[in-house]
């Protein structure tokens, strides 16, 4: 992928970048070759090699050659030095291609007839690559080129998945693309892959809550004691705007908002109000990516 985008991007990059490899391997065999001459002529010398002057005349001829060799080389692995910095500047860009292949090749764990090809993956990359460039800056740039990239992956998988797989799907690319947006055990616990050990009517102390979600709320407060305290679930005047609202997660209190992550709100709205979880997730989906 950092090929396909240099060669794109920055095609004088690669090609130098070849060059100099080339240059390099050249002069290493130049080198070795001057060494066995070396070698082979000392092997051959007869009598007192300080006395022979010709053999001295190679000798002194090798160690130049030899000298401007190894300068070359250093200077080579230099320039290349300095081409990699350049080179890395485009990095990012196919790290996130990459970190997309994989989120969408998990998808075959789910259903076998989600399976996306490398090629296909690649053609989509080419695709997001052709985007006019508007002369921004190179930054400016690779933002432009990641965020097309990911409109263009989204699109074309959830036009082969089935609609009741297609939230699945943002959240799961949501994680894979944005780990930085989950705390730690927040997606087990929401994938239930982390099952608090919670008795059913624990959740009671939150007395807006219905009677079948005290458990989830039980196991809420024992997996995030920290995000529950913040919370404050069980000041009813607090949560009455959101317990009555049809479209709670947009009806957080905004004194809870501004203390809590996206992705908090929507373990929220699982624990409390699973009737409008999909409403929730779908927000949040549209707000990370």
């Amino acid at each position: 992928l950092l090929a396909s985008t240099l060669q794109h991007e920055k095609p004088e990059l690669e090609l130098r970048k070849t060059e100099l490899l080339k240059q390099e391997e050249d002069l290493k065999i130049q080198l070795a070759n001057l060494e066995s001459s070396l070698l082979e002529e000392l092997a051959n010398a007869k009598g007192n090699i300080l006395e022979n002057k010709e053999l001295l005349d190679s000798l002194n001829k090798t160690k130049a050659s030899s000298i401007t060799i190894t300068e070359s080389l250093v200077e080579s692995v230099r320039l290349q030095s300095s081409l990699d910095q350049e080179r890395n500047t485009y990095l990012g860009l196919a790290e996130s291609g990459s970190c997309l292949y994989f989120v969408i090749s998990d998808l075959a764990k789910i259903n076998n007839m989600y399976k996306f090809s490398l090629a296909s993956f690649l053609r989509l990359f080419q695709r997001a690559l052709q985007s006019k460039h508007d002369g921004s800056s190179t930054d400016l740039r690779l933002k432009t080129l990641s965020s097309k990239l990911l409109m263009l992956v989204y699109e074309y998988v959830c036009r082969s998945l089935f609609k009741a797989d297609r939230m699945m799907f943002a959240m799961h690319m949501v994680h894979g693309f944005k780990p930085e947006l989950f705390e730690e055990n927040e997606w087990e616990a929401f994938t239930g892959v982390l099952v608090a050990d919670v008795k059913g009517d624990g959740g009671k102390t939150i007395s807006w809550v219905d009677e079948e979600r005290y458990a989830a709320a039980a196991a809420f407060k024992a997996n995030f004691p920290k995000l529950y305290q913040t919370l404050d679930l069980e000041d009813t005047g607090l949560w009455s705007n959101f317990s009555r609202s049809s479209q709670c997660e947009q009806e957080f209190p905004s004194a809870v908002e501004r203390k809590i992550s996206l992705f908090h709100q929507v373990l929220v709205t699982q624990a409390t109000r699973p009737d409008r979880l999909m409403s929730s997730m779908g927000l949040f989906a549209c707000r990370a990516l």
